[in-house]
């Protein structure tokens, strides 16, 4: 599962006295008699970085044509996913207020942002996360991101440190990591039983990995658990309600709703449906509370069908818990448009529900 970095280009072999400042060095420059990196390949050369290298010694280094861009595998990885990050984070939280459950949801998400950033720097994740965007760019890879976007989001709202926060969010965008290994069922649903059972052991396979490539043990702990169920009925060990670590337990409702995003091309309010129909029985009930408080069931500003055939848009997601908004319909049920929209406040109206998403 580690990924080793591999630096390829056009390249010259210099004395250190052809060496300019600002030329790019193609291979680290390691220190004479040891295993130490003096400087690392992609950096660009200084005076100081010159006389250094004299003073030690060193005849001659790897320098990179000028012509050819120098970009390596991890840089590439961090670039994407702090931009996937940020993508998914202002999707689900919009800096407009009014489109989050609460005042606070954008500050949390902000603030996460800034730890997404962080996590950018660890090279043992990143080498976790190239794998996973090699492995399935399309699915594996943003099933991961939003993951880990939402696990920080509910993880912030159930008041853990940031410390914990960010050890969430490592599980979550760790979770499915495993797969890596049996990329043939990534996404699939219909598992005959040697299927299935190898399935059922990618929580276990991610936990090794991750131990193994120095990932902190609470993260580990969580990538393992979160297929394990509030009632016991989930793998790989058969845990029960608070058996289960507070981190797993978040990341396996976000990981619920991440796969039926990225894996099932499903509808957020598909997934999130879902979610409560499982409060209780597969999930702490703790936690779906919190995400459903956190991620609305309709965006603000969806165009809906409601069971009477009319269709509006969402106008007002604050007022009701659940799937209840405000809706202002504007096409009677013939698909006409009427003359004067009108407000249906489906907190009140508790017979007329949403029917789709359109």
């Amino acid at each position: 599962m580690v990924t080793n970095k591999i630096y390829r280009g056009v390249f010259m072999l210099l004395s250190i006295t052809q060496v300019k400042p600002g030329m790019i060095l193609e291979k680290p420059v390691m220190m004479p008699g040891s295993d130490k990196c003096l400087l690392k390949a992609g950096v660009a050369v200084t005076l100081k970085n010159i006389a250094r290298m004299r003073e030690l010694h060193i005849a001659s280094v790897s320098i990179a044509d000028r012509n050819t861009v120098y970009i390596s595998p991890a840089d590439k990885i961090a670039e994407a996913f702090v931009a996937d990050f940020l993508h998914y984070s202002r999707a689900l939280c919009p800096s407009q207020p009014e489109a989050n459950l609460s005042d606070e949801i954008c500050d949390l998400a902000r603030r996460n942002e800034k730890l997404a950033v962080k996590l950018s720097t660890n090279e043992d994740i990143l080498s976790f996360l190239l794998q996973q965007k090699i492995t399935d760019n399309t699915r594996l890879y943003q099933y991961s991101i939003i993951t880990c976007v939402l696990a920080g989001l509910v993880a912030a709202r159930m008041d853990m440190s940031l410390d914990q926060t960010l050890k969430c969010m490592i599980g979550g965008l760790l979770s499915d990591t495993g797969l890596c290994e049996m990329p043939m069922l990534i996404g699939k649903d219909d598992f005959d039983g040697q299927q299935l059972a190898l399935y059922m052991e990618h929580p276990t396979y991610g936990y090794h990995f991750a131990i193994q490539n120095n990932i902190d043990r609470e993260a580990a702990e969580c990538i393992q658990c979160h297929h394990e169920r509030w009632n016991g009925s989930g793998y790989p060990r058969k845990l029960q309600g608070e058996e289960i670590p507070l981190s797993a337990r978040i990341v396996a409702v976000c990981a619920h709703y991440a796969a039926h995003i990225a894996y099932k091309n499903d509808k957020p309010y598909v997934a999130i449906e879902e979610i409560y129909g499982g409060s209780g029985i597969f999930f702490d009930y703790e936690v779906v509370k919190c995400f459903t408080s956190t991620i609305p069931v309709y965006p603000l500003g969806a165009l809906v069908r409601l069971s009477t055939g009319e269709v509006g848009i969402v106008a007002n997601i604050r007022k009701n818990e659940g799937g209840r908004p405000i809706v202002k319909v504007h096409y009677n049920r013939f698909n006409r448009p009427i003359t004067e929209s009108k407000i249906i406040d489906l907190g009140k109206e508790r017979t007329i529900f949403i029917e789709e998403v359109l």
